[in-house]
């Protein structure tokens, strides 16, 4: 919070940005992880790869939404999660992420999600408001065909977090992501009855190939949309989310709307 607003932004080769707060929050994720969990892989977005057992990997973004955070804006905070391995099967055992400016914290364990230490309801489409959430860069790369609001409020994390906790029908993620980016939120979404699948890809004739469900640990990187079923469903329809630059028809290699 002492940065809030600053940090000393700058920007790294992949075009995102990193702040003194970054490194400060990564430092105190890091060190906590290898006295508590000292034989686990840990793969942080800053640092990189700390080496430890194959079958038990932390993935830390120390500051998701830096964006946000540089322009004094609120959905922003560290998120962790430990990913464990059962034969070819990887899944979130326990992740959380903290949105330090509004005081919410959002947890995911054992297949349940909470937030601010209640458990979170199953989505009910009904009760949900119609809005989606959207990349900040979402205007210059898709055309989006639906009939409600549209918002952009922060980072990846607390967009998936929110659409869990019930303030938007989904969320649409572009290409370019990371696990750290989504591995709690999906998890969450997953645990309410939410689902994800990856966006239709246009293909060089026009036609648009069959949305399919999205694998976040083999698909990385592949634009999709998360939230309550039926309206992820009406959401990959052909043309409803559709990309209007070829960079964008698979998972890519630039990243937006951090």
């Amino acid at each position: 919070m002492r940065h809030h607003g600053g940090g000393d932004p700058r920007k790294k080769a992949d075009g995102t940005w990193l702040t003194d707060a970054d490194l400060a929050a990564e430092a105190v994720l890091l060190d906590a992880l290898r006295q508590h969990w000292p034989e686990d892989t840990i793969l942080s977005e800053e640092r990189g790869a700390i080496p430890g057992r194959p079958d038990a990997r932390w993935v830390v973004d120390p500051l998701d939404g830096t964006s946000a955070f540089t322009e004094g804006l609120a959905h922003w905070g560290p998120v962790i999660a430990r990913l464990v391995t059962h034969g070819d099967t990887e899944r979130v055992d326990v992740g959380g992420l903290w949105l330090p400016r509004l005081s919410e914290h959002y947890h995911v364990e054992d297949g349940r999600g909470w937030f601010n230490g209640a458990l979170l309801r199953p989505l009910e489409r009904a009760a949900l408001p119609k809005v989606v959430y959207l990349p900040s860069a979402f205007h210059r790369h898709f055309e989006l065909d639906f009939d409600g609001k549209a918002r952009c409020l922060g980072g990846t994390a607390a967009h998936l977090a929110l659409v869990a906790r019930g303030s938007a029908r989904a969320a649409i993620v572009a290409p370019g992501w990371s696990i750290w980016d989504t591995a709690v939120g999906l998890a969450l979404i997953e645990a309410v009855g939410g689902r994800a699948l990856r966006l239709p890809q246009r293909g060089e004739t026009g036609a648009f190939t069959e949305a399919a469900p999205l694998d976040p640990f083999r698909d990385t990187g592949a634009a999709f949309v998360a939230g309550e079923a039926d309206t992820v469903a009406e959401l990959v329809s052909p043309g409803r989310v559709a990309p209007i630059s070829s960079i964008f028809q698979g998972a890519g290699h630039g990243r937006t709307g951090r």
